[in-house]
């Protein structure tokens, strides 16, 4: 037991989503040879039946991320059992927080894994959203050099955020890629067109119901839209008063990834995204994905175009025209999807895995 070392994950708010994922098949996979784990979040553990039964889970008594990290220092000090320690912290607005309460704790190493561009922190939902955010980006600049190691899903977000906080940072990609499918694609007279991700305002899904509505083709389309979130009702109230009867919004928490075996095509909306997982889903069917530029990961993904296709964030008059394009000239999107299902390797779950392993046992 003394000579395990003691990993913390901190994931404030447990829920359904690409992050979610992405840590459960982290934690999962670190060697229990070497590591014990606790799971600490503020909210029931939403992706408990994802997290092996080894790991333990510890629900900090409080309801805002600020007024945690008492109980959480506390709970850290307390555990004598083990000579070293790594607390590893999810997300801009909790890693500041760690960094503050956390870094004088002796043999205590401190991770912050950042899960989306720092594009996120200039998107604001009203005026106490911007002073919030206006804050975590002075404590990024100022404090996250004190972290031992920070770690992000794209080279993107790498590259942005080192030049911002003039900190240490690595890449390290969601675990996400299983194989290819076996997905036999015969040329039909309509397009069967998904997205899947969250109704909230980050995925910005409107962009595509916008698109749909001046489609030339409309008719040659059938649209699913699969999620939740808070734009459900929005998003809702939009397709009944434009009439789209081809699209259908399926408001579920999906936990697999059999929503992409009849579908032809992949379009993503997001405003901002640190790496989009459903990307190497969809092109692990082989489906064409057509994305808006956001930062980042998208263009990792997609290989700077070659195996996907692009438009400016929010522009549904360019992704309308793209659609009808797709629709007369599918081989030339299907082509690019060959290139894009060729390269998903890199973001294996075994590959990433072993790194993550490895960046554990050189940080100690």
């Amino acid at each position: 037991m003394r000579n395990k070392i003691k990993i913390y994950f901190f994931h404030p708010y447990s829920g359904y989503g690409g992050a979610d994922l992405s840590i459960s098949r982290l934690i999962n996979g670190i060697n229990s040879n070497h590591f014990d784990i606790d799971f600490i979040s503020l909210n029931s553990q939403k992706i408990s039946n994802k997290i092996n039964k080894r790991i333990r889970y510890k629900k900090i008594s409080s309801t805002r991320t600020l007024f945690a990290f008492d109980e959480i220092k506390n709970f850290i000090e307390r555990d004598k059992k083990y000579k070293k320690k790594i607390f590893i912290s999810n997300q801009y607005f909790a890693n500041v927080l760690t960094i503050k309460f956390l870094r004088n704790i002796k043999n205590l190493k401190l991770i912050l894994f950042e899960r989306n561009h720092l594009s996120e922190l200039s998107n604001y939902q009203n005026f106490n959203d911007f002073l919030k955010k206006t804050m975590i980006k002075f404590l990024i600049k100022k404090d996250y050099k004190k972290a031992d190691l920070i770690i992000t899903n794209s080279q993107e977000t790498t590259e942005d955020l080192k030049k911002f906080s003039n900190a240490k940072i690595i890449t390290l990609y969601n675990p996400c890629f299983f194989g290819l499918k076996k997905n036999k694609k015969k040329v039909k007279d309509k397009v069967n067109l998904i997205n899947v991700g969250r109704f909230e305002s980050q995925k910005n899904q409107i962009t595509i119901l916008k698109a749909i509505e001046i489609l030339k083709n409309i008719k040659k389309f059938n649209i699913k839209l699969y999620g939740y979130g808070k734009k459900f009702k929005l998003l809702k109230n939009f397709v009944e008063d434009r009439k789209l009867k081809n699209v259908k919004l399926i408001n579920k928490v999906f936990n697999d990834d059999t929503i992409y075996k009849n579908a032809d095509l992949y379009v993503g909306s997001s405003l901002y995204e640190g790496f989009p997982n459903t990307y190497v889903e969809a092109a692990s069917y082989r489906l064409p994905i057509i994305s808006s530029e956001f930062k980042s990961g998208s263009k990792e993904i997609l290989l700077n175009g070659k195996g996907g296709t692009f438009y400016p964030v929010k522009d549904f008059r360019a992704l309308s025209k793209l659609l009808d394009d797709f629709y007369l000239n599918r081989k030339k999107y299907l082509k690019k999807e060959i290139i894009c299902s060729k390269n998903l390797k890199r973001f294996s779950n075994k590959k990433i895995i072993k790194d993550f392993n490895s960046i554990l046992k050189k940080l100690i």
